[in-house]
């Protein structure tokens, strides 16, 4: 090895350890004189941070993480973002460009990240901290108040549980979840809700938007929703639609190649389908391997039990006059 490069390794080394010592000496004496260095609190190895954002103006939120779950949650009493167990320099939390950005995709080795300018490095005491933190269940919480106008709400995750409560505005939803869950409540929009889930359930709790949109791969769809188009989509699992709007308004076309289609009280095999030029509303359902059944929502009934999508293969295929009409 060269002088030069044993020289270099020796100032680096001194440098480190002078660092540490440092460090050390800050945290003591920050303890000593209830002074908090971070911005991140840990307990019993948890972490939590904590971002207040009512003094920041944002129209759209930006969500994309890996293994964690996220809740939106809005009109909320404030505008303030948890996260909890992520390591100090794991994420950005910030407004860019009128986005409330947040994201756990930072890698210093990723040169993408550096290039971009993703990486943020917040003080050498952050890393020493990280070692406390021992909990493995990542977490993202975003409260919005009412008096903000959120133009998009796009989210990605790559594996774990998404909730969105929603309010009354023009809010469009973007979800994208390769593995986990998604459940919506509450959402009344005059834009789109669209989903993609590669496995896993997908619920919709009294949604209302222009457009409805849900694709899943594996897992079943579970909706009480009103919209002008309704589209829903999975390769493998049950569909179950409780209309929140009376049915002769709509267009059908279900699909069901392997089961059974049902529509209240009728019930057909593989597919039905029913237009009216006249109509401008439409339902499209499609389970490549499950059934479809497609009802009108009653708030007070609750189904628990997953298998109760219309199973009952017996039923007769007798047509009622007001279905009749559709």
């Amino acid at each position: 090895m060269k002088p030069v490069s044993v020289i270099f390794l020796i100032v680096s080394a001194i440098m480190i350890i002078v660092g540490l010592l440092v460090c050390s000496v800050a945290m003591v004496q920050a303890n000593n004189n209830d002074v908090d260095l971070y911005d991140m609190k840990i307990e019993d190895g948890q972490s939590k941070a904590e971002y207040d954002f009512s003094e920041d103006v944002f129209n759209r939120i930006q969500i994309s993480v890996g293994k964690c779950s996220v809740n939106v949650i809005c009109g909320a009493d404030e505008n303030k973002v948890v996260i909890n167990n992520f390591s100090s320099a794991g994420y950005v939390c910030e407004v860019q460009n009128r986005s409330l950005v947040i994201e756990d995709t930072v890698n210093i080795l990723d040169f993408t990240d550096l290039a971009q300018g993703n990486f943020r490095f917040k003080g050498f005491r952050y890393y020493l901290r990280d070692r406390k933190i021992t909990a493995t269940e990542k977490s993202v919480t975003v409260y919005i108040t009412d008096k903000f106008d959120i133009k998009a709400i796009d989210i990605t995750a790559e594996k774990g549980s998404v909730t969105v409560t929603g309010y009354e505005n023009g809010t469009d939803y973007n979800v994208n979840v390769t593995e986990g869950s998604f459940k919506a409540s509450n959402i009344n929009t005059d834009s789109a809700v669209k989903v993609k889930i590669g496995k896993g359930p997908v619920e919709l709790n009294e949604v209302t938007a222009k457009i409805i949109s849900i694709e899943a791969d594996e897992g079943d769809i579970k909706a009480s929703a009103s919209g002008g188009e309704i589209t829903l989509y999975n390769k493998k699992g049950n569909i179950l639609l409780e209309s929140m709007d009376d049915l002769k308004q709509f267009n059908f076309n279900l699909r069901a190649p392997k089961a059974t289609v049902s529509l209240l009280s009728l019930m057909r095999n593989a597919y039905y389908m029913a237009t009216d030029a006249q109509l401008t509303r439409f339902i499209h359902a499609t389970s490549e391997t499950g059934t479809v059944k497609i009802d009108e929502y009653h708030k007070t009934e609750e189904i628990e039990d997953p298998d109760a999508y219309g199973t009952d293969t017996g039923a007769t295929e007798t047509e009622p006059a007001e279905t009749s009409a559709l």
